[in-house]
């Protein structure tokens, strides 16, 4: 493995997982996958386990893309399982990240709890300064503990 798990690899993977879960519908999803992990070079083998029994596997040629491949790998055995309604982008202001909604409703939109209660918080308060007659916030920010305490 020459680079390693490095900041630039971490990004990448993410940019290329991205392009499938902001696919418009399933067949742009199914096609943007299948090219992710055929770029990879990932592809099925039969293994031999140390007891001597066949199993099934994947061989990726370049270690290097080992966590795009196992992302991809997972992302489409959750897809055959689920469907494409169950994986999305976060419908929060200022977020782009991804979520894979496993709710028993199927309901999902937001990557986090967080992103979920800044919406809302913004929301309140816009509503709020509707009311009374004012400007609204500017954005959904919401302080933090972390932050200027």
């Amino acid at each position: 493995m020459s680079g390693g798990l490095t900041s630039q690899a971490l990004a990448d993977a993410a940019d290329r997982l991205h392009e499938v879960f902001s696919s418009p519908d399933s067949e742009t999803c199914a096609h943007s996958l299948t090219r992710l992990l055929s770029d990879i070079g990932i592809h099925p083998v039969v293994d031999v386990a140390a007891d001597g029994t066949l199993r099934a596997a994947w061989c990726l040629e370049d270690t290097d893309q080992a966590l795009a491949g196992a992302a991809g790998i997972d992302l489409r055995e959750h897809l055959a399982d689920h469907g494409f309604a169950r994986i999305g982008i976060c419908t929060g202001a200022r977020c782009a990240d991804v979520y894979i909604d496993q709710s028993p409703g199927g309901r999902r939109r937001f990557c986090s709890v967080t992103c979920q209660n800044r919406t809302r918080v913004a929301a309140f308060r816009s509503r709020k300064a509707a009311a009374s007659g004012r400007a609204p916030d500017r954005g959904d920010r919401v302080r933090t503990d972390r932050e200027g305490t």
